[in-house]
C-alpha cells in the first residue's frame, strides 16, 4: 500500500501534507467496531457490531454507558452499523432489524423510526447502512438493499430517493457509505468514486478515484480514507489535494477532524491524534 501511495504521489503531483500527528489516547476495548459519531457536548458514542453495543464515552475515553445486546426490542441490535449523534439525540442503524433506534444523549432509549408497516416499496427500507440527519432535521438514510438513499422529513413522512435507478449517470450501483456537507449536499462512496448530490437529490459530479475509500467525512473539509491514508479532496474542483499516511497498526473504519485532532477508529480501537505544523 505504501509503494501505490508512492506512486499516486508521482503521477498526481499531490503534496504530503507536511504535518506530524502525535497519540494523545488510545482506547482499546472493541470487538467489531464499525462507527462512532462526536456529540454536541464531544461525548463519543461507538457502534460496536459484534457485541451488538453502543458504548458512550466521555472526552477522556472513559466509558460512561453501554446498552445492547443481540435482539429486537427496545435498545437491542442485530449488526449496529452506524451511529450518528446530532443535537442532543443519538440515531443508531439497526441494519438487520431493517430499523433506527433513537436515544438522547445518555442513551436513553425514545423511539424507532422503520418502514416496515409500508408496502410502497418506493418509500421503504431495509438493511439501513448509513444514516445522518441534515440540518434541517430530515432523516437520511442508505437503503444498502436498494443501492439508494431515502430522504425523509423529521415527521417520518418521505421526502425523495436520491441515487435509484432513475438518476441515470447517477445511480447508485454499490454504496457503502456517505456525509453530508454544511449546505446539504451529499457525499456517496459507490465503489472506486464519490458520486455527489445536491440538498435536493440532483446529481452534481462524480469522481472517480485512484483508490478504493473506506469512508468519508466533513467537518469543514471533506476527507477521504482507504485503509491507511487520509486524502483530502478540494469541493471546487473535486481533486485530491494531499494525502497524509497514517501510523496506525490497523485498516482505518472511520475517521473524523475537529479543529486540528484527528480521531481515528479501528475495528478494536479508537485513537485520538493531534496535529502538529512543522
Amino acid at each position: 500500500m505504501r509503494y501505490i501511495l508512492f506512486i499516486l504521489i508521482i503521477l498526481l503531483n499531490i503534496p504530503i501534507l507536511c504535518q506530524t500527528l502525535v497519540l494523545e489516547n488510545e482506547i482499546s476495548l472493541f470487538s467489531n467496531a464499525t462507527s462512532f459519531s462526536i456529540g454536541a457536548l464531544k461525548d463519543i458514542y461507538v457502534s460496536d457490531a459484534n457485541k451488538n453495543e453502543i458504548i458512550k464515552l466521555d472526552t477522556n475515553g472513559v466509558i460512561q454507558k453501554r446498552i445492547g445486546g443481540f435482539g429486537w426490542g427496545n435498545s437491542s441490535f442485530d449488526f449496529a452499523a452506524d451511529i450518528f449523534a446530532y443535537s442532543l439525540k443519538v440515531y443508531s442503524a439497526d441494519k438487520n432489524n431493517d430499523r433506527i433506534q433513537i436515544f438522547d444523549k445518555d442513551l436513553n432509549y425514545l423511539s424507532e423510526f422503520s418502514t416496515k408497516s409500508k408496502k410502497e416499496e418506493d418509500y421503504s427500507f431495509r438493511l439501513p447502512s448509513c444514516l445522518a440527519i441534515s440540518n434541517q432535521g430530515d432523516f437520511i438514510v442508505l437503503d444498502s438493499d436498494n443501492n439508494r438513499i431515502l430522504k425523509f422529513n423529521m415527521s417520518g413522512n418521505f421526502n425523495m430517493q436520491i441515487g435509484g435507478l432513475d438518476a441515470g449517470d447517477y445511480s447508485l450501483i454499490s454504496p457503502t457509505y456517505f456525509c453530508l456537507d454544511t449546505q446539504g449536499n451529499l457525499y456517496v462512496i459507490d465503489g472506486d468514486r464519490i458520486v455527489i448530490f445536491d440538498p435536493f437529490g440532483a446529481g452534481r459530479e462524480i469522481i472517480s478515484l485512484p483508490i478504493n475509500p473506506l469512508n468519508i467525512s466533513f467537518t469543514g473539509e471533506l476527507l477521504i480514507n482507504d485503509s491507511f491514508n487520509i486524502f483530502k479532496i478540494d469541493t471546487q474542483d473535486y481533486k485530491i489535494t494531499e494525502i497524509m499516511a497514517i501510523p496506525v497498526p490497523e485498516s482505518i473504519v472511520k475517521l473524523e477532524k475537529i479543529d486540528d485532532t484527528y480521531y481515528l477508529l479501528t475495528t478494536n480501537s479508537l485513537a485520538k491524534y493531534k496535529m502538529l505544523n512543522e
